[in-house]
């Protein structure tokens, strides 16, 4: 069995840690990097100084017309090419790399309320059509979104359907004529609501689910008032009503009935950037507390130099670095697939694209889960790491949790994205789009035999090496089991599905972060990645401490009386195997004190 190619919706769970490394922010180009710099000038000039007035909500006059503030900058943003670079060349875009998109995502740190703006904008307002327009919709529109000219917005959820996206009761009706469709129904929690110009909206043709691009400037379309919300309060959220509005035939977006392929994969995209995002605001919080820690004394020493604050922080460090890791990886995995698809303006072109993101929606999901997941609690501790202070709006990280929420939420809840993961992932082990079931073959062979393969490698993280491998067996023996004794029932057993995820989850995190370790050694050498060596560390242990808890309660959950001692005692097996023998309380105390002297986050 070949177990150095990796393969895409969850291959790595059942391929060796890639030994080549993976594609990570080491690996940015100087084009990548330019980029990254215009934009975090832009966010950190231009943006959060203007935060309590975004946050307000406050208009300016310009031109003698009062305007959004968020879209007087969202414009200026465009004129940097920050709203362009998705969007084709042909098209009056700069057409970069998915990189280069996610590292603009990334440095909006702090300024959640306009980056889910212009990420509205640039994402699910206009990513739809660069990926299922025509030619004619692109020419149209695409250059004035480059702009900023034009204001866009992804018209999905409704009142009733919420997570069950699909099952939309908006409707699209063809005039007699066949010149126009009228379109009747109501949208809810609309990103940009209240500013967009236009909108992707979706509505059912004759039972079909499908996808129109709307002016919403047009008669019958009205908007809700803006939500009170509990954190992005800068944004604008309404509802927008559509009582018999005339939609051009030509405004049709794709096909008839395509609204699950729009809708999905735009989703995929959409959850990508959102982890990156959290990444960001997860540095962002860090680099808060550092400075708050450093200046704050209590007992006459930094808050910082106590024992248990190094240790939250260390924590914090290794989570974020774990994430960065698999964002890249992730983002880097797509990039490289759709960079094979030979360009060419057509059809053709446009669905081996989508393709390549699809194939990658399980890795997608778990950057969602992972970065919105990871937040939650960073920002909660910095909250603690602030004491009091950290409850008044003026020290940001209470305001960077309310934020928080809400990506825990949009772009498909954490528990639906962790049914996604589990769906994918079973997809393609009967599909045997991944070797599982050969690898299942030799866990049976070792547990037969009572002989376990051990890996050899010469690096200075032989030993997590070695556990991570020991973990995947774990994790597996607990999926083939869960898929033997529950059959197609176990669709319904969510409380298994989740588990499973969070096990999948941790596998990509701590697989990810040795990967990109390891070539950081070899490039770099042990003496100077003693900082990342020790995150390898940490992150490993988690991650064998984790899934061998899990493991555990899945087969408890799924084996029959007759065989639960028969199954949990391969499983003890298993995890026999791995040695956790590290020192975790020096491993976070070196992590700490290095970003300590260093002031931030910088890894």
């Amino acid at each position: 069995m070949d177990n150095n190619k990796v393969r895409p919706g969850g291959g790595f769970l059942v391929a060796k840690t890639p030994a080549d490394g993976i594609y990570s922010r080491e690996k940015f180009t100087d084009m990548q990097k330019e980029f990254a710099d215009t934009a975090e000038r832009f966010f950190q000039n231009e943006i959060i100084p203007m935060i309590e007035e975004i946050e307000a909500k406050e208009e300016v006059e310009e031109d003698g017309v009062k305007q959004p503030l968020s879209i007087i900058l969202l414009r200026k943003g465009g004129e940097l090419g920050l709203l362009s670079v998705d969007i084709p060349e042909e098209y009056g875009g700069l057409g970069q790399d998915i990189i280069t998109s996610m590292l603009i995502a990334e440095k909006s740190a702090g300024t959640a309320s306009f980056g889910i703006t212009i990420g509205a904008h640039t994402g699910i307002g206009t990513m739809p059509i660069v990926l299922f327009g025509n030619q004619e919709q692109k020419r149209r529109y695409l250059p004035k979104l480059a702009t900023g000219e034009l204001v866009s917005c992804y018209a999905l959820t409704e009142p009733g359907s919420g997570s069950d996206a699909l099952s939309g009761k908006a409707t699209a009706v063809l005039n007699k004529e066949g010149t126009y469709y009228i379109l009747n129904g109501e949208k809810q929690f609309i990103t940009n609501g209240s500013w967009a110009d236009i909108a992707i909206v979706f509505a059912q043709v004759d039972g079909r689910y499908s996808g129109f691009i709307v002016d919403l400037h047009s008669e019958g379309v009205s908007r809700g008032r803006e939500e009170k919300k509990m954190g992005l309060r800068g944004s604008s959220t309404t509802n927008l009503i559509f009582e018999d509005v005339k939609v051009e035939k030509e405004n049709l977006l794709g096909n008839i009935g395509d609204a699950s392929n729009i809708a999905l994969n735009i989703l995929n995209l959409g959850r990508l950037k959102l982890g990156v995002g959290a990444l960001g605001n997860s540095k962002y919080c860090i680099d808060l507390v550092i400075k708050y820690g450093k200046e704050r004394k209590q007992f006459g020493q930094p808050i910082i130099s106590f024992d248990m604050q190094k240790a939250r922080l260390a924590d914090m460090v290794a989570e974020v670095y774990a994430l960065d890791s698999i964002a890249y990886r992730a983002a880097g995995d797509i990039e490289d697939a759709i960079s094979k698809i030979p360009y060419d303006d057509n059809d053709k072109y446009q669905e081996d694209v989508i393709s390549a993101v699809r194939s990658y929606a399980l890795e997608a999901s778990i950057v969602k889960i992972y970065g919105s997941e990871t937040l939650h609690t960073i920002s909660l501790d910095a909250i603690k790491m602030h004491g009091g202070y950290g409850f008044i709006e003026e020290y940001k990280v209470e305001r960077i949790s309310r934020d928080n929420v809400i990506d825990m939420i949009f772009e498909g809840t954490n528990d639906i994205n962790r049914i996604t993961i589990f769906d994918f992932l079973v997809r393609n082990i009967f599909g045997a789009q991944i070797h599982f079931r050969e690898y299942m073959e030799d866990i049976d062979r070792m547990l037969r035999d009572g002989r376990f393969d051990s890996l050899e490698v010469d690096t200075p993280l032989k030993e997590e090496m070695a556990n991570i491998e020991s973990s995947k067996r774990v994790v597996a023996y607990a999926i083939n089991h869960a898929l033997i004794h529950c059959g197609k029932d176990i669709k319904n057993e969510q409380q298994i599905i989740g588990t499973i995820a969070d096990m999948v989850i941790a596998i990509y995190s701590a697989d990810s972060t040795l990967s990109r370790v390891n070539e950081y050694i070899s490039k770099n050498g042990e003496a100077k990645s003693e900082i990342q060596i020790a995150i390898a560390k940490l992150i490993s242990y988690k991650t064998s401490s984790k899934v061998s808890h899990i493991a555990r309660e899945v087969i408890i959950g799924v084996a029959s009386q007759g065989q639960l001692d028969t199954k949990l005692g391969n499983l003890n097996r298993l995890i026999h195997c791995i040695r956790q023998r590290v020192n975790i309380v020096d491993l976070k105390r070196l992590i700490a004190v290095s970003v300590i002297d260093t002031g931030r986050y910088d890894l």
